[in-house]
């Protein structure tokens, strides 16, 4: 079976990865091109809290490996800024902290090791039996056709594929911090008025503490915030996160990030596959839009190997409709989650008070969220 595969970010390379263990002649499409980013001696401001699904799943495809810019952590606490309700989760494996490019780097070492084609080149549109037009006019004839080429899902939308705006149009600061307390392998998320703010814990560097930002906040709010000196806006997290690791600094600028939901109405069409944030885009929380990305290749691989002969339309109808049920709970969940915490209505603080007491008495509870996160 040919398959090709548009976008070479993480979630494509793994798709490509898991197409070609199954058999398939694969060639993997992206103009900006498949140059492993170099490493800088600061953490890249852009990480990813994976849990032990997604972690599991790229050692399998031997593009995991222990390393010094990986951290492990073991907890999660979690409160709310306007109650004392707070819900804290604890499990040696809960997750790992990692840059978004070691992992790109890690998949595009994977590929290079293999006969999959990477080929700088930009798609024009597929039509739904698989004849590829590529920008320069040329067309090639294929199998099976996966779309990971990101939120803007350039190519998907003019493969007919209908994109729906979830709307939650926000922005996202996200950075590196230098802390005064240490984080013991913790992650702390705080649920303000404005946007749930996470202080994400890093591996230190010569004795000083790290921790990774991500704030998400009402366009307005972040522009205004934007205008302020990164000394200003290191003292403001500081506040604002109840001084959970003490005094905070940036190691470099921050990053404003536009975050927003949208879905496909549908993430299969002919042999044609959507999957990872060209099929559905959420808010940033505890590390849901990669865990759900590669969710999604996850899901491919057990169609490929429950039916390593089924044509490309059958796989892409299989995948699509094994993760459909979890797209949607997510995007319902991040939205309830966007809704609940910045309401100051008095019943919405209760009930949200309540919700957090129940999950931190009841351990089932907290399993079923870990479930979710990946």
């Amino acid at each position: 079976m040919k398959t090709l595969v548009i976008g070479g970010g993480s979630i494509g390379l793994a798709a490509a990865v898991v197409c070609h263990q199954a058999g398939h002649q694969v060639i993997v499409f992206d103009p900006v091109g498949f140059q492993p980013v170099k490493p800088t001696v600061e953490m890249d401001a852009r990480v990813w809290a994976l849990g032990p699904k997604s972690t599991g799943f790229l050692s399998d495809i031997h593009a995991w490996s222990p390393d010094a810019r990986v951290c492990c952590y073991r907890s999660m606490r979690v409160i709310d800024a306007r109650s004392d309700a707070r819900v804290t989760f604890a499990d040696p494996k809960l997750g790992h902290l990692v840059e978004a490019h070691w992992v790109r780097n890690q998949l595009l070492k994977t590929v290079g090791e293999s006969p999959i084609q990477c080929l700088e080149q930009g798609v024009a549109r597929v039509d739904p039996q698989g004849c590829v037009t590529l920008e320069n006019g040329q067309t090639i004839d294929s199998d099976f056709v996966i779309f990971a080429e990101g939120r803007q899902a350039t190519t998907a939308q003019a493969s007919g594929f209908e994109l729906m705006d979830g709307g939650y149009h926000q922005r996202a600061l996200v950075g590196t911090l230098h802390c005064e307390q240490p984080h013991d392998g913790e992650a702390f998320q705080i649920f303000t008025e404005q946007g749930p703010l996470a202080l994400l814990p890093l591996p230190d560097r010569d004795g000083e503490h790290r921790v990774s930002v991500v704030w998400s906040l009402p366009t307005d709010a972040a522009e205004a915030l934007a205008q302020c000196s990164t000394d200003m806006l290191a003292a403001r997290l500081a506040r604002v996160s109840e001084a959970a690791r003490g005094a905070l600094g940036f190691v470099s600028d921050p990053v404003w990030i536009p975050i927003s939901q949208h879905a496909l109405k549908r993430d299969a069409l002919g042999c044609l596959l959507a999957i990872g944030d060209t099929a559905h885009g959420i808010l940033p929380l505890a590390g849901l839009g990669a865990n759900l990305g590669f969710a999604d290749v996850i899901a491919l691989q057990q169609a490929l190997r429950s039916h390593p002969s089924a044509a490309g339309d059958r796989l892409a109808r299989t995948v699509a409709r094994e993760r459909c049920m979890a797209h949607r709970t997510v995007a319902m969940v991040m939205g309830l989650f966007s809704d609940v915490f910045r309401s100051d209505q008095p019943m919405i603080q209760l009930g949200r008070s309540m919700a957090l007491r129940t999950a931190d008495r009841h351990p089932m509870i907290r399993s079923l969220i870990q479930e979710l996160a990946g």
